[in-house]
């Protein structure tokens, strides 16, 4: 049992959590540059005196980043460039740097960790249970959860364990390469600099988080399967390239024009849909891919959402 006087404070690491977990699902959640600007801001800043990944600098950064940003249109499109249109050149899905596929081993050991502390997606989360911000939710409840039992004045080594062997076996790692990948995407602009910067944010807290982690635990925490090299990444394409998934007449839901898939979205699509996962975020033809930032129709749903609380 962990003597409660070791253990760290984690409610602001949680809190942190959410606030980065409703970031990174912005155009689900209908984040607006207003809200990043305002509220984001104002949580990180409220919590830098705890947290040491929220240094002036870093937050003053981010605040010109979005500054430089003339809306929100622009916002999600920096957001889309780098994580969804495919084929993104680095997907917020943390099984696919750690097993070069979607829902592979680490996806399943993430959902057992999910489910022993009794969480599931909600059923209105799109995406696979692997993605960060699912991750970072996960996170903020077992960190919660862990202090809650601290308080009852029983044992919160199980929920810290747990919270330390999801850091070091996926999150953690994960992070390293996807923020690889974000370096092979080319020089950052002004478009994108405010993810780099939330992704670099989140790496480090959570390295933060798994270092106050460590020392508390029982047994050494296992040892983090390496991240996949880019010959395994690469694999992993001309896997995709070469699927015989069905092509599919589609209706681009941007500007209502049909295409057929192609092979790499025609499986991306018939793996999410045999995760019980809607891909109709993914339904964009080739020549909206490539569109005009000042496209009217890139505002996302939901843009209208109050603060972000």
């Amino acid at each position: 049992m962990t003597p409660h006087s070791q253990l760290p404070d984690l409610l602001p690491a949680a809190e942190l959590n959410l606030c980065l977990s409703r970031a990174f699902l912005a155009p689900q959640a209908g984040v607006t540059l207003e809200e990043a600007q305002g509220p984001l801001l104002e949580d990180l800043r409220s919590l830098a005196d705890a947290l040491p990944a929220l240094q002036t600098e870093r937050i003053d950064a981010l605040s010109r980043a979005l500054t430089a940003l003339p809306d929100t249109q622009q916002l999600i499109l920096g957001y889309s460039r780098l994580f969804l249109t495919p084929p993104a050149p680095a997907p917020l899905n943390l099984g696919a740097y750690l097993d070069g596929a979607m829902m592979g081993q680490s996806t399943q050991s993430m959902l057992a960790l999910y489910r022993r502390h009794g969480l599931e997606p909600d059923s209105t989360f799109h995406d696979l249970p692997d993605h960060l911000s699912l991750n970072l939710q996960w996170l903020a409840w077992v960190y919660s959860e862990a202090m809650e039992t601290r308080e009852a004045g029983t044992d919160a080594t199980p929920a810290l364990t747990d919270a330390a062997t999801m850091l070091h076996d996926v999150t953690l790692p994960a992070l390293a390469a996807l923020r690889g990948k974000l370096v092979q995407a080319g020089v950052e602009d002004a478009l994108t600099r405010p993810w780099r910067l939330l992704v670099d944010l989140t790496h480090s807290q959570l390295s933060h988080d798994l270092a106050r982690l460590k020392p508390l635990m029982t047994a050494p925490t296992p040892r983090a399967a390496p991240a996949p090299s880019q010959d395994m990444s690469q694999a992993a394409l001309e896997t995709f390239e070469k699927s015989e998934a069905p092509r599919e007449r589609l209706t681009c839901r941007r500007c209502g024009e049909t295409f057929e898939s192609d092979p790499v979205l025609a499986e991306m699509r018939q793996r999410l849909a045999a995760a019980g996962v809607s891909a109709d975020h993914m339904t964009v033809c080739p020549r909206c891919q490539g569109r005009d930032a000042a496209s009217p129709s890139l505002k996302p749903p939901g843009a209208g959402m109050k603060a972000w609380q």
